[in-house]
């Protein structure tokens, strides 16, 4: 199981953050972007994005992923990652985060069944479930939810695919016994509101 630390609830400021995942084992950098539409938050404008080292995840908790997935598409991001919520032709969003050289993602509301996906499953490098409502770092995970994951793992054995299925939302050391068929959990706070990094990653892996 691979680790993505998210930087939306941290103790320390963005800088230092980043800093400081850099000196860990974690597999990637997981950047939530939101826009005060799609959700009621409104992300901080990051300026130290240059300063990542790992390769980085971007989720995009907005309303018009058109105008950020340039912005974004990063000499270090490695993937774009929208919601399947949207009403804009997410096939075309899909091909241009791919035009990027990028790997694209869907992620999945809590209450968004995986019927949703199942018509674009075959062009996807990531699916993302999220297990708190999105927008707010530090909520405590969604269990109901948790049954995705079985029926993605499913859906990926018995079609042959190769995409990932990412766990986003609450994730800590009490509860990743839970996740056995998640390929990546993203943890925020729980690494990010603690001293030592690569402790916390540590008791995940």
């Amino acid at each position: 199981m691979k680790v993505a630390v998210s930087i939306l609830k941290s103790k320390y400021s963005e800088e230092e953050t980043i800093k400081k995942i850099n000196e860990t084992n974690a597999e990637y950098l997981h950047l939530d972007v939101m826009d005060g539409t799609f959700v009621n938050e409104v992300s901080f404008e990051y300026e130290h994005l240059g300063e990542v080292k790992k390769p980085l995840q971007v989720h995009l908790m907005v309303s018009n992923p058109f105008s950020y997935i340039g912005k974004y598409a990063l000499k270090n991001t490695e993937s774009i990652i929208i919601h399947t919520e949207l009403t804009e032709d997410i096939d075309s969003l899909l091909d241009i985060i791919k035009s990027y050289g990028l790997k694209c993602g869907l992620a999945l509301n809590p209450e968004t069944q995986i019927e949703k996906i199942t018509s674009y499953i075959d062009k996807l490098d990531y699916v993302l479930i999220l297990t708190v409502n999105p927008g707010r770092g530090g909520q405590k995970l969604i269990k109901d939810v948790l049954y995705k994951l079985d029926e993605l793992n499913r859906i990926r054995v018995d079609k042959n695919l190769q995409f990932e299925i990412i766990v986003d939302g609450g994730v800590n050391n009490e509860n990743i016994d839970l996740m056995n068929n998640a390929d990546i959990v993203v943890s925020g706070s729980y690494v990010c509101m603690n001293d030592n990094f690569q402790e916390q990653i540590n008791h995940l892996r």
